[in-house]
């Protein structure tokens, strides 16, 4: 378990001893480049997630996708899988001889960029970092594979798209697509986020209220039928949902109510609104709908979110130092017994704890 805390710890530390850079209500930040502390991290990630050894709820299942790639005989059989990109890596692995271990290291290597990437384009980059350990780094990332890359690729469409390149955004989009079909719930979001026009976004909340629709039905069918053999997808995934959804709401409910306050473009205000009324809404949906599995995956893309309020929060309620300080204090402190409370308490705790490496352990 001290491997999960020093992971925490370090980002943390670092933040609070570092200054935040002066936002700019016209302008993003827009790092695209990576000072030598940032690839040490990227690369401790890869290492710590990539070569994790029976570490995840999801490990036996994921065992057995990668089994599954001596079927493959072409890329045409790849194609028709129903996460191509992620089945497209399980065979490069199996090709190479890598084993699952080359699966998670390219999965680590795309998660870890892209969560580098979105955290370099925050105010306070280290702060947001620590604030992605507790759940989006130890539980998603090393228990969810297939919606890990997926992030990690919509993470650096959001960056593209703040940069205002919407091709790139929607490339990523579509590619992150490929390893979770989840995603592509993001696209229709970004569009309504970057309209003013009424009729228009009215058209585009269909779009999304269909979105939506059919991922819940696709998921509410499966396990009608009995198709989620997985922990990933299994309805044992939601028994933690309400308090994952939870985190997500008291972001929502501070950008909601003070986002006049934040220094970021209009449009990103806009993005970040929509991902507030989403997270609002999915909490709405997890007591009136029984696909609660669905609901909770789709609310793993709002995540993000946390990082982004919680990293420009210090600049909302104070501007004296020494009030910064102490709301980095209180949030690190927040999100520390987050994590504790998640490593020693909950329900699946046991499939990541302890923390072991094909290093040591293989």
């Amino acid at each position: 378990m001290i491997i999960y805390w020093l992971y925490f710890i370090f980002p943390a530390v670092l933040a609070l001893a570092g200054v935040a850079r002066m936002p700019n209500k016209h302008t993003n930040y827009q790092y695209l480049n990576f000072k030598p502390l940032w690839w040490i991290f990227i690369f401790a990630s890869i290492i710590l997630i990539g070569l994790r050894f029976e570490v995840g709820g999801d490990w036996e299942n994921y065992i057995r996708i990668f089994s599954g790639s001596d079927s493959i005989k072409s890329l045409s059989d790849i194609s028709l899988s129903q996460d191509p990109g992620y089945q497209l890596i399980n065979y490069i692995s199996a090709s190479m001889g890598l084993g699952i271990y080359g699966v998670n290291l390219i999965c680590a290597s795309v998660f870890s960029y892209g969560l580098a990437l979105f955290c370099r384009n925050l105010p306070r980059p280290l702060l947001a970092l620590a604030i992605s350990v507790p759940y989006l780094v130890i539980v998603v990332s090393m228990g969810y594979s297939r919606q890990a890359v997926a992030i990690g690729l919509a993470m650096i469409s959001l960056v593209y798209l703040g940069r205002g390149k919407r091709i790139s955004f929607i490339f990523y989009i579509f590619l992150a697509a490929t390893m979770h079909k989840s995603a592509i719930l993001l696209l229709p979001i970004a569009i309504l986020a970057s309209s003013r026009n009424r009729i228009f976004s009215f058209i585009w909340i269909g779009i999304l209220a269909v979105s939506f629709f059919l991922v819940f039905l696709a998921d509410t069918i499966s396990i009608i039928y009995g198709n989620y053999t997985n922990f990933e997808d299994a309805a044992s995934q939601s028994d933690g949902a309400f308090v994952r959804l939870a985190m997500n709401i008291v972001p929502s409910l501070l950008f909601l109510l003070f986002h006049k306050r934040f220094s970021i473009p209009e449009a990103d205000k806009r993005l970040w609104k929509w991902f507030s009324i989403i997270s609002i809404s999915l909490m709405i949906l997890f007591f009136v709908t029984p696909a609660s599995a669905a609901i909770d995956r789709v609310a793993l893309y709002m995540i993000p979110l946390q990082m982004v309020v919680f990293s420009y929060l210090p600049d909302i309620f104070g501007h004296k130092n020494a009030i910064h300080r102490w709301i980095m204090i209180l949030t690190i402190a927040y999100y520390a017994l987050v994590q504790f409370v998640w490593l020693n308490f909950a329900t699946h705790a046991h499939y990541w704890v302890p923390y072991k490496s094909v290093i040591f352990n293989g």
